[in-house]
């Protein structure tokens, strides 16, 4: 099943006179590939086809991103790579590469959610004091 907001979907290709533009109406669902059933779109400018998972930590994946989402949340709990290892089943390498691409998208991911927050000097240094509290907390 894909999805239908293609609206918000925009052409990878950077040769493409609608790259990066979104609500343009050129992206279509083309088809549904894979194991993980990812749709495949297709920009009508251009021809360019590109994965509902292009441009996440989701991209190129095999696992399905339900279960790697999963996984990556274990490690709050289990507090190391191995431990995840052990509870989810997946080899230590293949954890560790789930980590490198995830922290690639880290900074993007951040930057989103914490834009345009309009904070005061009061509500930064609550959330300062807010992680001193932690780090010492678990430094023991």
């Amino acid at each position: 099943m894909h999805p239908t907001k293609t609206w918000e979907l925009w052409c990878w290709n950077d040769e493409c006179p609608d790259y990066g533009k979104t609500g343009e109406g050129n992206i279509v669902f083309k088809e549904v590939y894979g194991n993980n059933q990812n749709s495949l779109f297709k920009c009508s400018s251009c021809g360019h086809c590109f994965s509902e998972t292009r441009g996440t930590p989701f991209f190129e994946l095999k696992t399905p991103k339900e279960e790697v989402i999963r996984t990556l949340a274990m490690f709050p709990e289990k507090g190391s790579i191995r431990g995840v290892a052990r509870a989810s089943g997946h080899t230590k390498d293949t954890i560790q590469r789930w980590i490198r691409v995830a922290s690639k998208h880290c900074k993007e991911v951040t930057e989103y959610f914490f834009r345009d927050l309009n904070l005061n000097i009061i509500q930064v240094d609550e959330i300062w004091s807010y992680i001193k509290k932690r780090k010492k907390y678990y430094r023991g």
